[in-house]
C-alpha cells in the first residue's frame, strides 16, 4: 500500500501542470478557438519564473511575471488568429517555436549556458504540510506535502466548472463556440469573448509552467514542458471538453508519469520507462475513439 501511496503522490504532482494547461485550453475550446500554443505558454512561464526568482529571490514576483508572460503570448496569439483571422494551428505552432527558440537563445546569450539553468539563488514553491493529513496512512502520503499550486489546481477545476456552466459569461462563451452566427445576432462581442478565453488560457498555462520549474525541480531546462501542452489538448478531448472530465483525464496521464518516475528507481530500460506516459495517451485515445465509434453505429442502427 505504501508503494501505491508514493505513486499516487507522484501522480498528483505530475498531474498539476497538465491540469492547469487543460483548464486554460478548456476556455478557448468552449469559445471555438483551437489553442495549440499551450506548450509555448507553459515553457515561457517556466523560463520567466526561474529567471525572476533567481534575480530577485522573490517567488511571488516570479509567479506574477510568469503570468504576465503568459498573458502577453495569449494576446499575441489572439491578435494574429482572431483579429487578423490567421489559422489557429499555424499561429499556435509559431508561438510554440518562438517560445522554444527565445528561451534557448536567452539561456546562451545572457546566462552563458545551454540546456539547463540552475542556481542556489532560485527560490521555489514551498510544500505545505497539513497537520491532520499526515496522520492518515495512505491518503496523507498521496495528498499531503504538495506545493500550493497543486491544491489551487484542484480548486480551480470547481471554479472553472461553475464559470462555464453557471454564469452568464460561461453561457456567452459557449454560445460563441457553438454558434457564432447566433451569438452575433444576440449582439455578443465575439472577438472580445474569444480574447478573454485565450488570455485565461495564457494565465493557466503559464501557471502550469511555474509549477514545473519552481514546484518540482527549481530549475529551467530547454524544452522542459516535453509536450505537456499537447497532452493537455488530448486530455481536453478525452474529457469531452468539461473541467471535471479534463481533470480525470489529466490524472490518468499524471498517474502514468507517476508510475514512470517510480519505475526509474528499478533496473529497467530507460527508454521503456519513459514511453509509458505516451503509450497511456495512445491507449486512452484509442479506447475513447472505439467507444464513440460504437455509439455512432448504434445510433445509426436505431435510425435505420
Amino acid at each position: 500500500m505504501e508503494e501505491l501511496a508514493v505513486i499516487g503522490h507522484y501522480a498528483l504532482r505530475m498531474t498539476t501542470p497538465i491540469l492547469l494547461a487543460v483548464l486554460g485550453g478548456l476556455f478557448t475550446q468552449q469559445a471555438g478557438v483551437l489553442n495549440i500554443a499551450l506548450d509555448g505558454m507553459m515553457l515561457m512561464g517556466a523560463f520567466v519564473s526561474v529567471v525572476v526568482s533567481m534575480l530577485t529571490g522573490n517567488v511571488y514576483l516570479a509567479i506574477l511575471m510568469a503570468l504576465l508572460s503568459g498573458l502577453i503570448l495569449g494576446f499575441i496569439f489572439s491578435y494574429f488568429s482572431i483579429s487578423m483571422r490567421g489559422d489557429f494551428i499555424i499561429i499556435g505552432l509559431a508561438v510554440n517555436m518562438f517560445a522554444t527558440g527565445i528561451t534557448a537563445y536567452l539561456l546562451q546569450t545572457i546566462f552563458n549556458t545551454r540546456g539547463l539553468l540552475t542556481s542556489d539563488k532560485i527560490v521555489g514553491l514551498s510544500k505545505i504540510n497539513i497537520p491532520l493529513l499526515d496522520k492518515i496512512p495512505v491518503l496523507g502520503t498521496i495528498v499531503n506535502n504538495h506545493t500550493p499550486l497543486v491544491y489551487f489546481s484542484i480548486v480551480a477545476v470547481v471554479i472553472a466548472q461553475i464559470i462555464l456552466y453557471k454564469t452568464v459569461y460561461g453561457l456567452r462563451l459557449r454560445t460563441v463556440g457553438e454558434n457564432p452566427e447566433a451569438a452575433e445576432t444576440l449582439g455578443l462581442k465575439i472577438n472580445k469573448l474569444k480574447y478573454s478565453a485565450v488570455l485565461l488560457s495564457g494565465f493557466f498555462s503559464a501557471l502550469g509552467g511555474v509549477n514545473l520549474a519552481l514546484g518540482n525541480i527549481r530549475a529551467f531546462a530547454e524544452g522542459m514542458t516535453a509536450g505537456r501542452g499537447f497532452i493537455a489538448l488530448a486530455a481536453i478531448f478525452c474529457g469531452r471538453g468539461t473541467p471535471i472530465g479534463g481533470a480525470i483525464s489529466s490524472f490518468i496521464f499524471g498517474l502514468a508519469n507517476g508510475v514512470q518516475m517510480r519505475l526509474q528507481t528499478y533496473n529497467l530500460p530507460g527508454n521503456f520507462v519513459q514511453m509509458i506516459p505516451f503509450v497511456s495517451i495512445i491507449l486512452l485515445l484509442t479506447v475513447i475513439g472505439i467507444i464513440k465509434r460504437c455509439r455512432s453505429l448504434q445510433r445509426g442502427d436505431l435510425l435505420g
